[in-house]
C-alpha cells in the first residue's frame, strides 16, 4: 500500500465513520558515524495455510511468546509464534462480544489483548484464547490502541477534518472512562491535505511512555509519560532521509514530506521505517530503518531483505508484514 492509497482509504473510512526545520532530500545517508547493518530472513520454513495470509495488516505487536496481527478486511486478530508459525485466528465480521468491523489496533498486556474495533467504535478486550472479556465504546473512531499499563489505555482516532479541532490522542482507564486528551489535529479548513497531516504513528515505550511519530512533515518526535504528559519534543537529526510526495489535490500543487512508514521502540532507541518512492512516483513502505537515540541523534541504518509495511522490533529481531501480507522475521546482525 502507498501513501496515497492511505490517503484515500482513510477519506473512505472517515466518509463511512461519518516544529522544527528539516533538512534537504538526500537519497542515502553518507556518514561514517552512522553503523550499518543488514537483517536476513530467519522465518520458520514450511507451508503456510491461507489463514496465516493477512488481507490488511493494519496494527503488530507481540508479548513474550507471540506475535499479533490485526487484519483489518479478514475481520481477525491473527498469532504467530515468536518464529513466525501461524497458531491462531479469532473474531468475525459483526456486532457482537469478540466479533469485528475493521479491527485497527491491537496491544497486549498480561495475557490481555485489547483491539481497536473501529467501526463498531469500541476496544474490546480478550483473553489469550480470543475468548470477549469485556467491551467499552469509545466517542469517536478509534484507530489504534496501545496499552501502557492496567489502568492506562490510549487509543488514537483520525480525524475527519469536517468537526474543527480535534485532539488525536485518548487516554482511558482500565473501565473505560476518559482520563485526558492531548495533541490537537491540525485543522486549515482543507480535509484532504489535514489528512496527510494528520497520520501519526505511537510506539510504546518501556515505562508506560510513548512517543508520537507523524508521517509527514514533521520533523520532531513527541515524549509523552503515561498519564498523556508531554515529556518533551525530541528534533529528528538532520541526516534522516525524508520524501518529498506531490499530492493529487485540485488548484495549487501542494507538496508534502513523508517522513516515516512505521516506527517502534525498544530499549531506549526510536526505529524508524523511512518510505521510499515507488515506480509510479507514489510513496510506499521502505526497506531500511534508522535507529536513534531518544535525543534523536541517528545511530545506525539496518538494511532489510524485503519492502515492509508494518514492522515492531525485538532486540536483534524485527517482526514484519512484507508487501504480500506474509509475516517476516528478521534478525539484526550486527
Amino acid at each position: 500500500m502507498t501513501l496515497r492509497r492511505e490517503w484515500k482509504r482513510t477519506l473512505v473510512l472517515l466518509a463511512l465513520a461519518a516544529g522544527f526545520p528539516h533538512p534537504p532530500a538526500s537519497a542515502a545517508v553518507r556518514d561514517s558515524t552512522v553503523r550499518r547493518y543488514l537483517a536476513e530472513d530467519v522465518t520458520a520454513a514450511g507451508e503456510k495455510s491461507d489463514e496465516a495470509c493477512l488481507a490488511l495488516p493494519v496494527s503488530l505487536t507481540f508479548d513474550a511468546g507471540h506475535i499479533y496481527a490485526a487484519d483489518a478486511e479478514d475481520c481477525a486478530v491473527k498469532v504467530f509464534s515468536k518464529n513466525g508459525r501461524f497458531e491462531a485466528a479469532f473474531g468475525r465480521k459483526g456486532r457482537g462480544p469478540g466479533e469485528f468491523s475493521f479491527p485497527s489496533g491491537v496491544s497486549v498486556l498480561a495475557g490481555r489483548i485489547f483491539v481497536a474495533d473501529k467501526f463498531n467504535h469500541r476496544i474490546q478486550v480478550l483473553d489469550a484464547s480470543g475468548q470477549a472479556i469485556r467491551s467499552f465504546g469509545v466517542p469517536f473512531t478509534p484507530d489504534r490502541v496501545f496499552v501502557l499499563a492496567a489502568d492506562r489505555i490510549l487509543v488514537t482516532h483520525i480525524p475527519d477534518g469536517r468537526s474543527g479541532p480535534e485532539k488525536l490522542l485518548h487516554i482511558f482507564n482500565g473501565k473505560g472512562d476518559l482520563l485526558g486528551e492531548d495533541l490537537p489535529a491540525k485543522f486549515s479548513g482543507d480535509p484532504v491535505f489535514d489528512a496527510f497531516r494528520n497520520m501519526i504513528l505511537v510506539a510504546a515505550g518501556p515505562r508506560g511512555d510513548f512517543f508520537v511519530v507523524f508521517r509527514c512533515q514533521e520533523w520532531s518526535i513527541l515524549h509523552y509519560g503515561r498519564a498523556g504528559n508531554l515529556l518533551e519534543r525530541i528534533p529528528v537529526d538532520g541526516r534522516y532521509v525524508f520524501r518529498a510526495l506531490a499530492l493529487p489535490l485540485r488548484g495549487p500543487r501542494k507538496k508534502i514530506d513523508g517522513f516515516c512508514w512505521e516506527c517502534s521502540v525498544d530499549r531506549d532507541r526510536l526505529y524508524l521505517l523511512a518510505p521510499e518512492y515507488t515506480e509510479e512516483k507514489d510513496l510506499g513502505p521502505g526497506d531500511r530503518i534508522f535507529v536513534l537515540d531518544t535525543a534523536g541523534r541517528l545511530e545506525a541504518e539496518v538494511g532489510l531483505p524485503v519492502r515492509v509495511v508494518r514492522m515492531v522490533v525485538d532486540g536483534d529481531r524485527v517482526y514484519a508484514i512484507d508487501r504480500g501480507g506474509e509475516l517476516r522475521v528478521l534478525r539484526i546482525v550486527r
